[in-house]
């Protein structure tokens, strides 16, 4: 039976502000990787992970990731690379959109390790019930989250690849040409009262406060 839904999780970057890949720090004695994956696997049949060309990703390295994911529960996972280097997180969704099983998928990096499993459940929730619909979009702040989001694989797989051949750039740049529902903050908080899942590891300082966060256990 093909799944309903893929959770994919982005592993391509540098991680040129922490100064080390981030998906393997450890929190809470596992990796920022196995933390994410485990909020996923409840609501997604199968799991993709996308990481860069071999260049920057050799096998031991996509080893270990891979080893991180099986920490988090025996959900079926697919390794995918960036076709070409320096892409950026289009290169990675139009890749891993491709390959995805699902109908829907939620898309998210590998630095957010107090995702929400009911966030996930709400957002991809919304976009099976809005058939009409390619994108289930947060916004906090005024801002977007496009890697904290439901994608409709087959239509953003292809938008995202005719992104790519007109120069790439921001997964935001040009989603006025498919169909979106933007969920204000006021939706998210009835998902994650806390904001949780919107945290994000992406230097020396954040982790430091993840892992106070983690000894504190506030919100």
């Amino acid at each position: 039976m093909t799944p309903a839904h893929t959770g994919i999780l982005l592993a391509g970057g540098r991680s040129s502000r922490m100064g080390t890949t981030k998906a393997l720090l450890e929190l809470d004695g596992e990796a920022l990787l196995t933390h994410v994956a485990r909020a996923l696997r409840p609501h997604c049949d199968d799991l993709i992970l996308s990481v860069a060309t071999a260049e920057y990703a050799p096998p031991d390295f996509v080893a270990s990731l891979s080893m991180a994911l099986s920490a988090a529960g025996a959900t079926p996972v697919t390794v995918v690379r960036d076709r070409e280097a320096h892409q950026g997180p289009v290169g990675g969704l139009a890749t891993a959109l491709a390959a995805a099983r699902g109908e829907w998928a939620f898309v998210t990096g590998c630095d957010s390790p107090f995702l929400a499993p009911d966030l996930v459940e709400g957002l991809l929730a919304h976009a099976q019930a809005g058939r009409a619909l390619d994108v289930v979009l947060p916004v906090r702040d005024g801002r977007p989250e496009p890697l904290l989001a439901a994608y409709r694989t087959a239509t953003m797989s292809r938008h995202f690849q005719a992104q790519l051949a007109a120069g790439g750039g921001s997964p935001t740049r040009d989603l006025d040409a498919v169909r979106v529902a933007r969920i204000d903050e006021e939706t998210l908080r009835t998902l994650d009262p806390a904001g949780r899942s919107f945290v994000n590891v992406n230097d020396r300082e954040d982790y430091q406060r993840a892992q106070a966060r983690l000894a504190e256990r506030t919100p």
